[in-house]
């Protein structure tokens, strides 16, 4: 929201409403393509104003919009309604609509919706990518052995070869165990494999080196996202108005 602020100087509040509206379209065209929280139910957002706004629409006008320190007062009358809409048209407002400030809309709506979406378009590409490889079983058989393989060996301290979460050297990117960094932190204070100087080192400088295991899975997390996503949506101020809502253009026109 702040970005909408700064752009005030150069473009007209007309503009600006349009740009909302716009962001409004195309946060439905990505809410539409993520999983829908019921079967058939798809959101949808659309842009209402306070009895007041058309007042201060007039006030801006006599200004020439020369006062931008009543943009944020201007866009404080706007609210971001939130409904259900049902595959045979049917909408639930009253009952079922959630209000979102137009800061909140930026803030954490939108963002949502374009991590959300392009998390989609990421998981799809990789699928597509899987059934071009050719055959399936014989690339996920012989790719898991060569992964468990692999793994083991990424697993091992370089010195030791236990395997155990390694440290890393925030020098030489090094890595190895925390026993073998104390080892040869105390017997010659230099990096066992290019002998870089550890005395400046401390423990609490090393980064621990994550393994594929300790990775949380890309689709759960997009999952837990969508989740909170829609559960925030739920928190959301009810719209207690029974009378139908007004559109900004509707003034404008």
């Amino acid at each position: 929201m702040e970005m909408v602020y700064y752009q005030v100087g150069r473009s007209s509040y007309q503009d600006l409403l349009k740009e909302l509206e716009a962001d409004i379209q195309h946060a439905n065209a990505l809410v539409a393509a993520i999983p829908k929280p019921k079967k058939g139910v798809c959101l949808h957002m659309k842009l209402e104003y306070n009895q007041l706004s058309p007042l201060l629409y007039l006030l801006l006008q006599w200004l020439d919009s020369s006062c931008s320190c009543l943009f944020p007062l201007y866009f404080n009358l706007f609210n971001i309604l939130i409904y259900e809409v049902y595959p045979d048209g049917r909408t639930h407002i009253s009952t079922q609509g959630s209000k979102a400030t137009v800061r909140e809309f930026y803030a954490i709506i939108l963002p949502s919706l374009t991590r959300l979406h392009n998390d989609l378009v990421e998981r799809e590409s990789r699928i597509n990518l899987t059934k071009k490889s050719g055959d399936k079983e014989n690339f996920l058989g012989q790719g898991r052995l060569q992964n468990v393989i692999d793994q083991e060996r990424e697993d091992e301290c370089g010195i030791c070869l236990v395997p155990t979460t390694k440290m890393v050297l925030p020098g030489c990117c090094h890595a190895m165990c925390i026993n073998c960094y104390r080892n040869w932190n105390t017997k010659s204070a230099s990096c066992p494999f290019c002998r870089g100087g550890l005395k400046r080192v401390k423990s609490e400088d090393l980064w621990v080196l994550t393994s594929e295991s300790e990775v949380i899975d890309a689709e759960a997390v997009s999952t837990e996202e969508l989740s909170r996503f829609y559960l925030y949506i739920q928190s959301l101020p009810k719209d207690k108005t029974e009378a139908p809502f007004w559109v900004y253009y509707n003034y404008l026109t």
